[in-house]
């Protein structure tokens, strides 16, 4: 016969352990919650400076919109969670869905983003926009698909933490971090084989794109790819796995703001910078053709090249130098 006392400390033992759990899971997607407020109070002054802008090209490339919904898409994806895992609340299953529709927008924006400047590297190529936009839509499908996966009930009233019941998830359930590892690295290699060739190495804005942007490529990569290994453990994993999760949302959204804010501050840099300089050049050939006359300035025929880049302006390279002009 087996001994009551055994079966009851068994039980107390396996509910500590699982509040214990509970625990770390409020504080880890507090500690989230709390980061992407952060970046999105510390990145506001450079939000709001794009809204004062008097540049309408700005406006008319997508790119300026899926920013704007990628700053909102953080704190729709992470803001609500904190009901499913920290809070009392009657509304679980409206909690689950708007985290799961902001993280698809977080997803989506950013991924156009990122396809964006790889189409500018490679200066448009048809083969690679065509591949970089099936790896897209793939990826989109994929969160999409698992997203409606993910659903709650609202139980009943717990002593502490939420009273939201999670369904189990989907044995496929990673196959949305999959696909967005299998992106995110052909954009990182798309981006190295362009940039270490050719920008990179001849142009001083080579150089900072590829220092930059380059950069939050690794971070996104990499974090996605950890995710992807947490979520592939299986029932061994079953206590990490929502650890895990929110990061991949916090380093799409912070990375992806960077990207494009880190070009646009670039091309204001690079415009005032350069503007006198441009200025002369446009004067002195508005009078080499009224006076038909030859300015006197040289460059050589063979070092001139342009890149065009849906941000709203092009490269335009002189040998060594070069500048990003709207």
């Amino acid at each position: 016969m087996s001994n009551p006392n055994t079966a009851i400390d068994a039980t107390t033992d396996a509910n500590a352990t699982l509040l214990k759990q509970e625990v770390t899971i409020a504080i880890v997607t507090a500690v989230v919650v709390g980061i992407i407020i952060w970046d999105y109070l510390s990145l506001l002054p450079n939000e709001i400076a794009l809204y004062r802008s008097q540049d309408k090209k700005t406006w008319r490339t997508p790119t300026t919109w899926f920013f704007v919904i990628l700053r909102y898409s953080g704190l729709l994806a992470m803001i609500p969670s904190l009901f499913f895992s920290s809070v009392q609340t009657n509304h679980c299953v409206a909690a689950v869905v708007l985290t799961q529709v902001g993280a698809i927008l977080a997803v989506a924006s950013s991924g156009i983003i990122f396809c964006y400047r790889v189409f500018a590297i490679w200066s448009n190529n048809r083969r690679i926009v065509i591949v970089v936009l099936l790896a897209y839509t793939f990826m989109l499908v994929c969160w999409i698909a698992v997203a409606t996966q993910n659903k709650a009930i609202t139980g009943p009233a717990t002593p502490v933490f939420s009273n939201c019941l999670l369904f189990p998830v989907v044995p496929w359930a990673p196959l949305n971090l999959a696909a967005s590892v299998a992106f995110d690295t052909l954009v990182l290699v798309l981006s190295l084989t362009k940039l270490s060739g050719t920008l990179a190495a001849s142009s001083r804005v080579g150089r900072q794109i590829y220092q930059g942007n380059l950069m939050y490529f690794v971070i996104v990569t990499v974090t996605n790819i950890i995710v992807l290994i947490f979520q592939a453990l299986g029932q061994s994993g079953t206590f990490l796995k929502p650890l895990a999760l929110p990061f991949n949302t916090l380093m799409t959204v912070t990375m992806g703001s960077r990207v494009y804010l880190n070009l646009k501050l670039m091309d204001r840099k690079r415009a005032r910078e350069d503007g006198p300089v441009n200025a002369i050049l446009l004067s002195d050939s508005t009078a080499s053709g009224s006076q038909n006359t030859t300015p006197n300035v040289h460059v050589s025929t063979n070092t001139i090249r342009a890149v065009s880049d849906p941000f709203g302006g092009h490269y335009k390279a002189y040998g060594e130098n070069a500048s990003f002009v709207a």
